[in-house]
């Protein structure tokens, strides 16, 4: 069967391709230094072959403005950039991951929206959750999801709910089903380890998962056909875990491993075997670290190589 491009075969098992990620990962915007100032804030694309030894990354092109907190969604042929900040804004841009160049419009969000990066995609419906707004469109906590056809430029359309408003989720998916995982909610505490679940290829409304071992917030998370993944994030103090899930079935999370250091605001990518983890605010601030676990095997990250700048609350997605 061929992907959503007609170039690449969909195999929905651990192995050469999956139709929502590929061999480069690619990273964009972000934060990049003088403490969250606009002075600081990037609209540069980096990428790096993710299927190599190890790499550093190299400039890809721009984002048609500087922006942080924005979300993204990935196919082998297409990765999309959704929102973000200054202004909370609507616009989603494109680049096509096998050729360098500049962000192309793809249209409209139904509301303008920050994000936590990597979110839920199967290689043709890219979902994503709302995630934080501005004051003028309800203030911080929503509980919609959004969906786009990535091969198709156009504006976004409503897919339906999860559980209950909240803010900073992230996002992967294993091509059947999206997971949304915890984030911060409007209550005591402000933060959740509920992971819901959707059906891509279906509108309708999120159903209980099961929980993350930790109550954690601006995490981020990837994965293939077998294992979803959720690392890094903050509560009380940055952490280094990564948890997994077998995303075909419901349950809790189990340990998976630790990065080679706590650090939030981190990104996430994958390929059929790697789930790749790059960026983030750590413990030398502005992590320009880009670091790799074997989806299939639980173990500690590995350094792979660095990325051109330090930045986090970027966006980041994988395909070509």
């Amino acid at each position: 069967m061929s992907g959503p491009f007609g170039s690449s075969q969909w195999m929905y098992k651990s192995g050469e391709v999956i139709a929502w990620g590929g061999s480069r990962m690619i990273t964009a915007g972000g934060t990049s230094g003088n403490g969250g100032s606009a002075a600081g804030n990037a609209n540069s694309i980096d990428y790096v072959n993710a299927t190599a030894a190890s790499g550093n990354s190299v400039d890809f092109g721009d984002l048609s403005a500087v922006r942080i907190s924005l979300g993204a969604v990935s196919s082998t042929g297409r990765i999309v950039f959704l929102g973000g900040n200054p202004s909370y804004s609507n616009v989603m841009e494109y680049i096509t991951p096998a050729s360098t160049g500049d962000v192309t419009d793809f249209g409209d969000l139904v509301v303008g929206s920050a994000y936590n990066g990597h979110q839920a995609s199967n290689g043709i419906r890219g979902v994503m959750h709302n995630g934080s707004r501005s004051a003028a469109n309800g203030g911080s906590y929503h509980n919609e999801l959004e969906y786009i056809t990535i091969a198709t430029t156009g504006n976004a359309s409503d897919f339906g709910d999860i559980d209950t408003a909240r803010a900073g989720a992230a996002g992967s998916s294993n091509g059947i089903r999206g997971i949304i995982w915890a984030g911060s909610i409007d209550a005591v505490p402000v933060h959740t380890k509920q992971i819901q679940y959707i059906t891509i290829s279906s509108t309708g409304n999120a159903t209980s998962f099961g929980q993350m071992v930790r109550i954690v917030v601006d995490h981020s998370a990837c994965g293939n056909a077998d294992r979803n993944i959720a690392f890094g994030g903050f509560y009380g103090s940055t952490q280094d875990t990564i948890e997994y899930i077998n995303p075909a079935s419901t349950s809790n999370t189990s340990d998976f491993g630790n990065l080679i250091n706590a650090q939030y605001m981190n990104q996430g990518a994958e390929t059929a075997i790697r789930g790749l983890i790059n960026g983030g605010y750590g413990n030398v601030s502005y992590e320009n670290t880009i670091q790799y676990v074997t989806l299939a095997s639980t173990g500690n990250a590995t350094d792979f190589g660095n990325m051109s700048i330090g930045r986090y609350s970027h966006g980041s997605g994988s395909g070509a």
